[in-house]
Order: structure tokens, then C-alpha cells, then sequence
């Protein structure tokens, strides 16, 4: 650590200088893209704990959907995230843009935490420095990391985990077996993505470490999740109840366990569906247009270095290495069985991972290649891997789809209804509207409690959960456009949002 912070100081400014260049992609992302509506439903137990003193999740509104106390525990999601954005909106105040804060700072943690994953496999700073400047740079974690959500605060954790084990492992093994394994219990208390790191962790404990495992490093590596647990635990048994039923439903939800029944659609789905539609081969949201298909082809470079390091029979024996290409497997049997619903942004769990294969896989190519011909076309391709990504997030940013499409939206909203007007939409629109009182999130529509507001808010998340229903829910899929069509008319509209105003 000291030979890198102090006497190399060309690849100390380089590492400040790729930090730099994310955290500005990632701000200017934070500041221009709409919210989502997890990001408001994550936000409404947070904000509650700093103005309230409860952390419940007083923005849902529906009866049958995890209800359970909900209003005074938030039980469906594991907490830390939450909880170090209600620390983020007590320092910095209740906001959307400080919600995300909290994911770049993970961010920042993910790039670090990849530099010594890569320096310890690799024993190259150049290779770790190319690794970190490539994650910096890639689409889908800067998204990741201007978005409110917990994914890259779990993603990081783990990642942290895996780094400090590698870093401390021929120092101090008593040391990395402790700090690894605390900081992927802190993951796990995330999300339950956490499993990941989980097991890829004792995979690499095992895989470098098994003859000098003792009893004494076995009670090292349970001592972090024994006082997790017990924390978890305490908090959980307030009102196991409501745990119960707001966790179960929540994992229950639109087949997110669909692939433990049936694991092999669920590998099959992550190629027709999750890739695809992480990489500009499916629908886009509202608001969003352009060449968005050209995404398609970073897919290319995470290919290549995957199966570079496969068939390059130097690396392929490389003992390292082949470590790596056993953890990228256990991530990618994890999310095709883990969840079913193909979420994209559990993608930043092992995108870090394919960037890391494709870093090593480049400085081979380089240095076992002198023919410059071949050296100018390995140059040409990395070019175009980054500036599609940078080239993505700067379109994503030009449309402005929180300038241009969400504050109408919201001023629209604020001019035309009181504070008796119920409005209905999602949770995203709490933040605009500042989560009144009179704004619930239901996701049924009314369905069950039989509510009719003053407004309702149709966006392209409405109608992917609408889609969806078809199959999980058909009786609200027939009732929805019913409802709209013979008691609202459409009083606003733009290219993201539709706002309904009853007859």
C-alpha cells in the first residue's frame, strides 16, 4: 500500500484521476435522469427515520402487497442501505440527489476494491489500473452508481470483502479471514444478493488457503454474522409478524423465485431476457431514444475476455486466474437461480468481474504481441469498448429526462391539485411532490380498497407492472385501462408520463 500511495506517483495520479472522471459521469447522471420508483419507495422509511422517528414505508398504499404494519416497520428489504441514506439525509438533507450520493460513494469503494481484486490476481499495476479505469467507465455501473438503490452499496461490500482477503491473505490470515468475512455479512445485510460474495468468498478461502485453515479461523470467519444476526434478529423479532409477511411477500413477488423451481429457464433467461435488456436489445423507458442497440456491442469485450482467458492457454493455467473464471461462474449460477424477475441491475455484481477478465486479457494481448498492426486494432477496439459507454451515458445525460419529463410532470401535479386532491402513482413522485400526505403509492390502483383519487399517474413502470400482471394478476391487467377509460380523461401528457384526472 505504501509503494503505491507514495512511490509511484504516476500511478497515484492516474488512480485520483479515473476516481475524477467517475464521480463527475456518475453526478451528472444523478442530476439528469428521472427517479425510478424504487428509488421512492427506498426512500420513504429513510426520510420517515430523520423526520419521523419510525422507519416505516408510509408511501405504499395497497392492501395486499406486503402490508402488513408497513407504515410503522420496513421489513422487505434488508435495511443498511436505508439506513445509511436516512445518515446521508441527516448530514446532507432529505433529497433525490443525496439518496444517490450514497450509491456513488459505494461506487468509488466498488473501483477501489476492483484495482487490488486485479493487482493481487494479476501482480500487474498496470492491469489493475486498466481494470479500474474500464469499470470507471462502464455504463452500467456509473447507472448503478447515480441511482437510489441499494445494488452497488451490496455489490461493493462484497467486492471490499474479496479484496481484503486478497490483500491481507499472505499477511495476516487471521486478519483476512475477519475483515473479508465482516464486510460480506455487511452485504448480505444489503440486499440478499450478498450471497454472492458469500460463497465466492469461501471458494477462494478454500481454493488458496485450506491447509492453513484452523478451528480458530473457522470461529473468525462466524463471529461477524453470530453479531449480525443477533442485531438482525433483535430488530426482526420487534415484530416478527410483519417481517414474515412484508419479506416473503417481497420475495415472492412476480416469480422472483421462479428459478429455483425451474433453474434451467432460469439460465435461458438470462440470455434472452436479462442481457438483452441490460444491453439496448429491449424495451426503453419513457422519455429515452437514440442507437441505444450499440450497447450490444460492450457485450463484446466482456466475451472476449472471458474467453480469452479460457482458451490462452498461459492464462488458462494461471492459477489465479483460473480462480477468477470459477467466481464468475458461481455469480453467474447465482443470478440465473436467485432471481427470477432478471433484474438488470443486479448485473453489477459480475460486470466488475468480466471487466477484470477482459484488463488481464489486454495486457497479455499487448505485451505477447510486437506487431503493430495487431497492436493498433487491440488499441482501436478498447477505444471503442469506452467510448460507447461514455458515449451511452452522455446521450443518457443530453435527454434529461428529470429536466425535461419529470419536473413538468410534477409542476403540472402541484398547479392543478389541493391538498385534498389524492394522487396516486409511483413512489418516484414523492420526491417531486416533497411525500405529502395526500400522494400513495398503490401499485393495485385501487383495485382493493376501492379509493378513487384525483389523479392518477401513468408512466412506462406502471405499464411494465401492468404488462406483467397479465400473467400474475389478470384481473387487475383487465381492470386497469377499464378504470381509466370510464371514470378519468387524460389531462396531461408527455413522453414519460400520462396524468389522468377523474371525470
Amino acid at each position: 500500500m505504501k509503494s503505491f500511495l507514495i512511490f509511484d506517483k504516476r500511478h497515484t495520479i492516474i488512480f485520483v484521476l479515473i476516481i475524477l472522471i467517475f464521480i463527475s459521469l456518475a453526478t451528472a447522471s444523478n442530476l439528469t435522469y428521472r427517479p425510478e420508483v424504487d428509488e421512492g419507495m427506498f426512500a420513504s422509511p429513510a426520510m420517515n427515520l430523520v423526520t419521523e422517528g419510525h422507519f416505516g414505508t408510509t408511501v405504499l398504499d395497497n392492501p395486499n402487497m406486503y402490508s402488513s404494519r408497513i407504515s410503522q416497520r420496513t421489513y422487505w428489504v434488508m435495511p443498511l442501505f436505508l439506513l445509511n441514506s436516512a445518515a446521508f439525509f441527516k448530514v446532507f438533507g432529505a433529497s433525490l440527489f443525496t439518496m444517490r450520493l450514497v450509491s456513488t460513494f459505494w461506487g468509488i469503494i466498488l473501483l477501489v476494491s476492483i484495482y487490488f481484486i486485479t493487482l493481487k490476481l494479476s501482480k500487474n499495476k498496470n492491469t489493475a489500473l486498466l481494470s479500474m479505469g474500464l469499470i470507471a467507465c462502464s455504463y452500467m455501473v456509473i447507472v448503478t452508481a447515480s441511482m437510489a438503490r441499494m445494488d452497488m452499496m451490496s455489490a461493493s461490500l462484497g467486492s471490499a470483502g474479496i479484496a481484503v482477503y486478497l490483500y491481507f491473505r499472505e499477511k495476516d490470515f487471521s486478519k483476512a479471514i475477519l475483515f473479508s468475512q465482516t464486510l460480506v455479512m455487511l452485504s448480505g445485510l444489503t440486499h440478499s444478493n450478498g450471497i454472492m460474495a458469500f460463497v465466492g468468498l469461501a471458494f477462494l478461502t478454500v481454493y488458496f488457503d485450506f491447509r492453513r485453515i484452523r478451528l480458530k479461523h473457522i470461529f473468525l470467519a462466524a463471529l461477524p454474522y453470530i453479531i449480525g444476526g443477533i442485531g438482525f434478529g433483535t430488530w426482526i423479532l420487534q415484530d416478527f409478524e410483519a417481517f414474515r409477511e412484508q419479506f416473503s411477500g417481497n420475495a415472492k413477488m412476480s416469480g422472483r423465485l421462479e428459478g429455483f423451481s425451474a433453474p434451467l429457464q432460469g439460465f435461458i433467461k438470462e440470455f434472452t431476457e436479462r442481457y438483452p435488456h441490460a444491453f439496448g436489445l429491449g424495451a426503453t423507458t419513457g422519455g429515452h431514444s437514440g442507437p441505444i442497440y450499440l450497447k450490444s456491442l460492450i457485450l463484446i469485450g466482456y466475451i472476449v475476455g472471458v474467453f480469452g482467458l479460457i482458451f490462452t492457454k498461459e492464462l488458462r493455467n494461471n492459477r489465479n486466474y483460473f480462480a477468477l473464471l470459477v467466481l464468475i461462474g458461481i455469480y453467474f449460477i447465482s443470478l440465473s437461480v436467485l432471481d427470477g424477475q432478471k433484474q438488470t441491475y443486479y448485473l453489477i455484481h459480475i460486470i466488475p468481474l468480466y471487466v477484470v477478465c477482459f484488463a488481464v486479457w489486454i495486457n497479455w494481448a499487448w505485451n505477447n504481441h510486437s506487431n503493430p498492426v495487431f497492436r493498433l486494432a487491440l488499441f482501436g477496439g478498447v477505444s471503442v469498448f469506452i467510448m460507447l459507454q461514455i458515449g451511452g451515458i452522455g446521450l443518457r445525460i443530453k435527454q434529461n429526462t428529470y429536466g425535461r419529463l419529470y419536473k413538468p410532470t410534477i409542476a403540472f401535479l402541484k398547479e392543478n391539485s389541493t391538498e385534498n386532491d389524492l394522487i396516486m402513482g409511483k413512489s418516484d413522485l414523492g420526491f417531486g411532490l416533497g411525500f405529502p400526505k395526500n400522494f400513495i403509492d398503490d401499485g393495485e390502483f385501487a383495485y382493493t380498497s376501492g379509493k378513487r383519487p384525483k389523479f392518477i399517474v401513468y408512466d412506462s413502470q406502471v405499464e411494465s407492472s401492468w404488462q406483467d400482471s397479465k400473467i400474475f394478476f389478470p384481473e387487475f391487467y383487465e381492470y386497469l385501462p377499464r378504470l381509466l377509460k370510464e371514470e378519468y380523461k387524460l389531462g396531461y401528457e408527455n413522453d414519460a408520463y400520462k396524468v389522468y384526472i377523474r371525470r
